[in-house]
C-alpha cells in the first residue's frame, strides 16, 4: 500500500550493526519488489552501506537487491538519489517526470575524477522520456546531463520531444567553483531553444559571497523564474547594489516572479537600492526580504511605494531580525502606518520586526 518511501542509510562505527541494517535494508527492499508500486522513492546517505567500504559479497547482494527493486517500479513520478536516477532511467523512462538528484557522496569521501566518472553514466535530459522537473544540485551531474550545442543531431531532435518545464538548481557554499566548467549564456540560449516553457528555480547559500562566484552561476539566457539568494556574515565582498546590476545584466529580471532576499549585511538606501530593480522586473510577484541589520529606511521605501508601486508587485514579507538599536523603534512605529495604506491600495504586504 506505500506510495511514498524515503530510505536514510545510517553510519556506525561497529561493522556488525552496519551489516544488520544491510540485512535489514534487504529484506525491507525484497518487500517493496513483491507487493509495492511507488510513486516517489529517496535514498539518501547510502554511501556507508554501499560501495568500496563495503565487504564484495555485501556489496553485490545490496546492489542486486536496489536493481531488483527499482527493476520492478513501473509507476515511479519523483525519485531523489544519484544512483536511483541511473536505474530508473533504465526502467522508467515512461513514468519519470520530476527526478530530484542530490550528490550521495560526501566531498571528503570522494574526489572530483570519481564524481566525473559517475556523472557521465547518468542519463542526459534527453533520456528521461516524460521529464517535466528536474531538481538538483548544481555539480558535475548536472553539467553532464545538460546537452550542449555540440552534440550530435539526434540528440538534439530527442531533445526537442521533450517537455522539461523547470529546472531547480541549489548551490551551497561548500561547493568549489573551481572545479566545475560553468555553464555559459550560450548553453543556456541552446537549452531555451530546445524547451521553449523553461523556467529556472535557484537557491544560493553561501558564506563567502563574491562577484565572480555570482557570475559564475548566474548568466545571460538563463529563465530564472524564482530566485533564492542567502549570504550568512562571515565575510562581504559583494554590495546589494552589485548583485542588483549582475541581475540586470544578465536579464534575469525579464523572468523573474518570485524574489527571496536574506542579507546580512547594512542597507544603506532602500529606496535607491530597491525601486530601480524591482521596477525592473515586470514579472515579479513575490518579494520576501529578509534582513538582519538595522531597518531604518524601509519606511522610506513603504511610503515611495504608496505612489508609484513596482507594477507587478502582489505580494510582500518584510522580516527584520536582532533590532536592538533604538533607531529600529521609529522605524517599526511608522511602518505599521504604511502597511495599512498599501494594504488598501491592493498590496498584501507584511513587516515583522524581531528582537
Amino acid at each position: 500500500m506505500f506510495r511514498h518511501v524515503e530510505i536514510k542509510g545510517t553510519f556506525a562505527m561497529e561493522e556488525c550493526l552496519i551489516k544488520n541494517w544491510c540485512r535489514h535494508f534487504e529484506e525491507f527492499l525484497e518487500i517493496l519488489t513483491r507487493n509495492t508500486q511507488l510513486i516517489s522513492v529517496m535514498c539518501r546517505d547510502l554511501e556507508f552501506c554501499v560501495g568500496p567500504r563495503r565487504d564484495k559479497p555485501t556489496n553485490n547482494r545490496m546492489c542486486r537487491a536496489i536493481a531488483d527493486f527499482l527493476g520492478s517500479q513501473r509507476h515511479l513520478k519523483r525519485a531523489e538519489g544519484v544512483e536511483l536516477i541511473r536505474k530508473l532511467a533504465e526502467h522508467n523512462r515512461q513514468s519519470l517526470k520530476h527526478p530530484v538528484i542530490r550528490q550521495s557522496f560526501d566531498n571528503v569521501h570522494i574526489d572530483k575524477e570519481q564524481a566525473l566518472k559517475a556523472a557521465q553514466t547518468l542519463p542526459t535530459f534527453a533520456d528521461l522520456t516524460n521529464l517535466t522537473t528536474l531538481g538538483m544540485e548544481y555539480s558535475l551531474i548536472f553539467e553532464n546531463m545538460f546537452p550542449r550545442p555540440s552534440n550530435d543531431i539526434q540528440t538534439i531532435k530527442r531533445c526537442q520531444k521533450r517537455v522539461l518545464s523547470k529546472l531547480i538548481l541549489n548551490y551551497y557554499c561548500d561547493m568549489e567553483i573551481e572545479d566545475f566548467r560553468g555553464l555559459t549564456s550560450t548553453d543556456w540560449q541552446f537549452l531555451k531553444t530546445l524547451y521553449p516553457d523553461l523556467q529556472v528555480e535557484l537557491s544560493i547559500s553561501t558564506e563567502y559571497p563574491t562577484l565572480r562566484e555570482l557570475e559564475f552561476l548566474i548568466v545571460l539566457n538563463m529563465p530564472i523564474s524564482q530566485l533564492d539568494y542567502r549570504n550568512d556574515p562571515f565575510d562581504k565582498e559583494i554590495e546589494i547594489n552589485e548583485l542588483f546590476d549582475h541581475l540586470l545584466r544578465c536579464r534575469t529580471n525579464d523572468h523573474l516572479v518570485d524574489l527571496q532576499l536574506d542579507w546580512k549585511w547594512p542597507i544603506e538606501d532602500f529606496v535607491s537600492t530597491f525601486n530601480p530593480f524591482l521596477h525592473a522586473c515586470r514579472k515579479l510577484k513575490y518579494l520576501k526580504l529578509k534582513i538582519d541589520y538595522s531597518a531604518s529606511g524601509i519606511e522610506a521605501l513603504l511610503e515611495s511605494w504608496l505612489e508609484n508601486r513596482p507594477p507587478s508587485l502582489k505580494k510582500v514579507i518584510i522580516d527584520v531580525s536582532n533590532t536592538h538599536d533604538e533607531d529600529d523603534y521609529p522605524t517599526s512605529i511608522n511602518c505599521t502606518e504604511y502597511v495599512p495604506l498599501l494594504k488598501l491600495a491592493g498590496l498584501n504586504i507584511r513587516v515583522n520586526f524581531h528582537i
